[in-house]
């Protein structure tokens, strides 16, 4: 990304958080009086999530997001809803809905969903080249590091044929990173603890870590062609 573009997204999201700020400040002096404290409210929303069937909340967190349903939604209730019995336990489950998930999206993108993108793409006129191999990993962390949505990010790769170690092995290792970081601090939210939430940043320090092994791998390389 150019120091320009760079610019712009950082501008874009800074106005992007202000404007959110703005807009809660607003409801918060509007209807303030009218929201009950948050610990009230955590008894109220966790009832909730123990009425819902957790296998159907399983199928809903493997089906959904192909569908471009946000991601962060199923990451910050697993806990609650799967992992009733055991934290790891929701977790896990949590894991195993994102990997049949990915593979969803991937089957779509290459079946049934495969005429209706292309038909986007080509009235777009956008083109999705071919993933070359060797540098296969390169572009499946980059896409899971990046800010796109993760179903786009899915039917991108599955696109661009991706192979399958690839596609589900690395991307998991990102997903399933960052997954449970949020659904530690969905439950955290819930409880009211702290401790989970200092994993979860222990997990994202981690990502961050790898983001910045990876720029600088394939600035390196860059450098070494030239």
């Amino acid at each position: 990304m150019g120091t320009n573009k760079r610019k712009y997204v950082l501008i874009g999201a800074t106005l992007s958080i202000l404007v959110v700020s703005l807009i809660l400040v607003a409801l918060n002096h509007s209807y303030g009086e009218h929201i009950p404290p948050l610990e009230e409210l955590r008894p109220v929303i966790a009832g909730y999530l123990e009425s819902i069937p957790p296998v159907a909340y399983f199928l809903a967190f493997a089906i959904l997001p192909a569908l471009g349903v946000p991601l962060s939604i199923f990451y910050l209730t697993a806990i609650p809803v799967l992992g009733r019995v055991h934290p790891a336990i929701g977790i896990t489950l949590g894991w195993a809905a994102v990997a049949l998930n990915m593979s969803l999206a991937n089957i779509l993108a290459r079946s049934l969903l495969h005429p209706a993108i292309e038909w986007v793409i080509r009235h777009r006129h956008m083109t999705i080249p071919k993933i070359s191999p060797e540098r296969e990993w390169k572009i499946v962390l980059a896409t899971r590091l990046s800010p796109v949505p993760f179903f786009m990010q899915n039917y991108l790769l599955a696109l661009g044929h991706a192979r399958w170690r690839n596609y589900l092995g690395l991307s998991m290792l990102v997903q399933g990173s960052l997954g449970m970081a949020v659904m530690l601090v969905g439950e955290s939210i819930l409880t009211g603890g702290l401790g989970y939430v200092l994993l979860a940043l222990f997990v994202f320090l981690l990502l961050n870590l790898l983001l910045d092994f990876i720029r600088n791998r394939l600035k390196s390389e860059k450098s070494d062609k030239q």
